[in-house]
């Protein structure tokens, strides 16, 4: 085995390990958000009704680009497989310039106007960041592409997110404040912990010669 391969396979475990752990969340949140949906006399059933035809769009498509960025952001898979990860790259893209829109009509018909809000930043902060990347991408500056794809995933790990701390009996019981609260501090932290986590090592790291702020300016 090679040496390189040694070397990142604990951080490759860590991934595979996180993404496991993140999917079975999604999904037993999504289960307990959504129980009795399929009721038509059930409150998350008349909750939603108003907004049927867009839910039905955006779960859909935003379910598809949720999962694909998983394998998308796999070294191993786009390594081996790259023909497979382009395509599914722009089935993700796809999938994200469908599902983020359709959230605001969405939102507007069944929320408070803070969350509509909130809705439509989220969906321009994915639309935008999956658009950079993409633009990377086809201009062959891979590197950034990968820093955009992940930028991108944050974007939609908010709907995840949110929905583990809303529950919180504290936060719960502040009702729509609460939510409102928790979605757009959600939001704003994927706006800038996916820089903090991409830039940690070059931000730690001791130069090799300390620069004043006169001889920056100056190169």
């Amino acid at each position: 085995m090679p040496a390189g391969e040694i070397a990142n396979r604990p951080k490759s475990q860590a991934k595979i390990t996180f993404f496991i752990l993140f999917g079975l969340v999604t999904v037993f949140v999504t289960y307990m958000k959504n129980q009795g949906f399929f009721d038509p006399a059930s409150p998350t059933a008349q909750h939603y009704h108003p907004a049927f035809a867009f839910l039905l769009v955006h779960a859909f498509f935003g379910a598809i680009a949720l999962v694909l960025g998983v394998f998308q952001l796999s070294n191993r898979l786009r390594a081996r497989y790259l023909g497979v990860h382009r395509a599914l790259g722009y089935v993700y893209a796809g999938c994200v310039f469908i599902a983020a829109p359709v959230a605001i009509p969405l939102s507007a018909k069944i929320n408070t106007p803070s969350l509509v809000a909130a809705s439509s930043v989220q969906a321009f902060g994915w639309i935008v960041t999956t658009a950079i990347a993409l633009y990377c991408v086809r201009g062959g500056n891979i590197m950034q592409h990968r820093r955009w794809m992940i930028r991108s995933y944050c974007m939609a790990t908010v709907f995840t997110i949110a929905r583990v701390i809303i529950p919180i009996p504290p936060i719960l019981a502040m009702g729509d404040t609460g939510v409102e609260i928790v979605v757009w501090s959600t939001i704003a932290l994927m706006m800038f912990l996916p820089n903090i986590f991409l830039d940690w090592r070059a931000m730690v790291a001791q130069p090799k010669a300390r620069q004043t702020m006169t001889a920056a300016l100056a190169t």
